[in-house]
């Protein structure tokens, strides 16, 4: 236990500057079941969630896996006071007082503290033989928030397109190349410990969108911050334990795991675009440590429970919008078979730095057939933004899929312990027993002359 807290102390030190990109739920499995993966790592995305699991032997844990993802969140009122100032611009009735009303409450719904909009997806060809990992990883975390223009507001300049409130659109495209190793402490059994080193390369990309402008060139958004994007490499760390309390102590009930993960402990940073440093957002693009806690518990081997937390407070793309997710989901193995199986996942998470973000309710499920497996999830909020055509939208929605090739390994089971009181068989007991009698006579037979006068 000393050495898990010391890895505890260690992490938190490292990422003492409280702030990140948001953690990706990569993978279907980890996604349907609330976002928690760091304790219930195995298999080849164990190189992104936690790589002390890659020393831990499971069943199809090598192989090749291919995960694929996108999640998008809406942040505040943004989005509801965009689509309605750009029904008010499309009005071709004669302006009224109540349409000023009108324009004046859509610009307060853009114009509130930590609105915005966010959206990353994720990619991967991920590769595990023994206990090493090998990976190739792309990230996309793009935020745009509202700057609103106060002075020009009326209901014709609205119409004709001249109030110049936007979405200042910043982010990144991060693609990280490496190789993960996990092993088991010899003199603490049970007890993982693993690392990662990977070269990542960023497009740091910085645009504006103007909310009211019909000029196509001018609003393809995504040609501007590809044009305008700046390119830069650095090498990034991540490090994870895994304890496996069963395996450790022999004869735990529920067979509980408990994970650690910190990922990029060095603060990597790329170079900032220059229209991101006349902006005022300085040279650096910083991605800063992220540090998760999981446990995970198997009731049955049919049946697994698993949650994370995040230790870390992670900024996102978006000013004022924090991240720091709590995850819980459980999964039941229809057939629990190596060769055959349907996992079916469900789960809960929710941002507990953002109170009105509400609960995201999340499922999942698989198809593995012989060494081929395919799965799928999917997470929805359970709040919505209402607007003003009566259509509603989640705040925050996400989508998995995987298809995986996965191969060899066998579940790890706690030592039989050793025993003083194991039952001898009944031919053992006679075979010992004809023996003394022999013994005891020849011990007779020696002593016969030393009786005789």
């Amino acid at each position: 236990m000393k050495g898990i807290h010391a890895l505890v102390v260690l992490l938190l030190a490292a990422a003492n500057s409280a702030s990140a990109l948001e953690w990706h739920a990569r993978g279907p499995r980890a996604l349907g079941m609330g976002g928690a993966g760091v304790a219930l790592a195995q298999g080849p995305l164990a190189s992104y969630w936690n790589p002390g699991a890659l020393g831990r032997s499971s069943a199809n844990s090598y192989g090749v896996q291919v995960p694929l993802g996108a999640h998008l969140a809406l942040t505040g009122t943004v989005y509801e006071g965009m689509k309605d100032l750009q029904a008010l611009r499309d009005r071709t009735s004669v302006p009224t007082a109540a349409e000023q009303n009108e324009i004046n409450a859509s610009l307060d719904k853009m114009d509130q503290p930590g609105n915005g909009l966010r959206f990353d997806g994720d990619f991967g060809v991920v590769s595990r033989v023994g206990r090493l990992g090998v990976f190739f990883n792309g990230t996309s975390d793009v935020g745009a928030q509202p700057v609103v223009d106060r002075g020009n507001f009326t209901a014709a300049q609205i119409r004709n397109g001249q109030n110049n409130s936007k979405l200042v659109v910043k982010g990144a495209n991060i693609a990280e190349l490496g190789a993960a190793y996990g092993h088991e402490l010899p003199f603490a059994q049970g007890l993982y410990v693993g690392g990662a080193l990977k070269i990542m390369t960023a497009d740091v990309g910085y645009a504006d969108y103007f909310i009211l402008r019909d000029d196509s060139a001018q609003n393809d958004i995504v040609a501007k911050l590809k044009n305008g994007a700046r390119k830069s490499s650095t090498v990034g760390v991540d490090a994870g334990a895994l304890w496996d309390i069963d395996r450790a102590l022999g004869g735990v009930a529920l067979k509980p795991r408990l994970g650690l993960v910190g990922r990029n402990l060095n603060n990597p940073r790329f170079k900032n675009p220059s229209a991101a440093a006349a902006a005022g957002h300085g040279d650096g693009f910083k991605v800063n440590p992220q540090v998760r806690l999981g446990l995970a518990l198997s009731p049955f081997a049919w049946w697994n429970i698993a949650a994370d937390v995040d230790l870390t407070r992670n900024l996102t793309p978006v000013d004022n919008a924090a991240s720091r997710h709590l995850g819980v989901g459980s999964e039941f193995n229809v057939f629990n078979r190596a060769w055959l199986n349907i996992p079916l996942r469900i789960g809960l998470r929710r941002n507990l730095a953002e109170a009105s973000a509400g609960t995201m309710l999340t499922a999942g499920v698989g198809l593995n057939f012989l060494h081929f497996m395919l799965d799928a999830s999917a997470a929805v909020s359970n709040r919505h933004i209402n607007l003003s055509n009566g259509d509603k939208v989640p705040r925050e929605a996400a989508i998995g899929f995987q298809l995986s090739v996965l191969f060899g390994g066998a579940e790890e089971t706690a030592p039989e312990p050793v025993r003083d009181d194991q039952p001898i068989s009944t031919e053992k007991v006679r075979a010992e027993s004809a023996k003394a009698q022999e013994d005891l006579k020849v011990e007779e037979l020696k002593a016969e002359p030393a009786k005789k006068p």
